[in-house]
């Protein structure tokens, strides 16, 4: 977010405003570590798309648990699953009025490409978050990535929305999750498949935990709804 604000900047200097500065981030460099700009860079309007590459751990620099860590996770520092909820970051930026915020997957490429063109048509902060299965620090084989990332939104772990002119609007699979024209898979239909959740049903079911997992994700379905219906602004 600093260094996007400061090219801005420069560009401006030159006399360059019609540009799109593009910030390109991990989960860890936008949860964590680069917050702080990431907030200030939008309060101050500054004109940048900033993509957050969300792979939920810092898988860069050994797989250690990032806030986007969802619950339950192994990472090298989360070894017996993460016990934190993972931090709604979208719903922090949309708290800050940005113009455009939108959710998004490669395995919905495009939706993705969709919502890339229109960030790049809008005038000032805009945020999209990348929601990208990683295979080594997930622990699932990698011909599995297209699926993976389509189960994460079939099971509604993963929603695609996208809030503009303080409107929520979702799309796709989860369209149909709001407004209850479908029923989303189980989660654990997407947990089991991946090693990293392995503590959750071996040596044996943590029924506990998953329960709590899919209470958690039905809540976070309730709270959309209400959005949609009294309206975001």
């Amino acid at each position: 977010g600093s260094a996007a604000s400061g090219v801005v900047a420069a560009l401006k200097r030159l006399g360059e405003d019609d540009v799109n500065v593009v910030v390109w981030a991990g989960d860890g460099g936008t949860y964590d570590i680069g917050l702080q700009s990431l907030s200030g860079a939008v309060e101050r309007g500054t004109n940048f798309i900033f993509v957050c590459y969300n792979n939920e751990a810092y898988s860069n620099t050994g797989i250690q648990r990032s806030g986007a860590t969802p619950f339950g996770a192994w990472t090298t520092t989360t070894w017996k699953g993460k016990v934190e909820q993972r931090k709604d970051l979208p719903g922090i930026m949309m708290a800050h009025r940005l113009p455009y915020v939108a959710t998004a997957s490669p395995s919905y490429i495009e939706d993705l490409y969709r919502k890339v063109q229109k960030a790049a048509s809008i005038k000032g902060p805009k945020y999209l978050e990348f929601h990208i299965p990683c295979a080594p620090a997930w622990r699932f084989p990698m011909e599995k990535m297209v699926e993976m990332g389509r189960l994460a939104v079939e099971t509604g772990a993963w929603a695609l929305y996208e809030y503009e002119d303080g409107k929520l609007s979702f799309n796709l699979k989860s369209k149909s999750i709001l407004e209850k024209k479908s029923e989303p898979k189980p989660v654990e239909e997407y947990l089991k498949l991946q090693g990293r959740f392995g503590g959750l049903f071996k040596p044996k079911r943590n029924e506990e935990a998953l329960s709590a997992i899919q209470h958690g994700i039905d809540q976070n379905w309730e709270r959309f709804r209400k959005q949609v219906e009294c309206g975001v602004a």
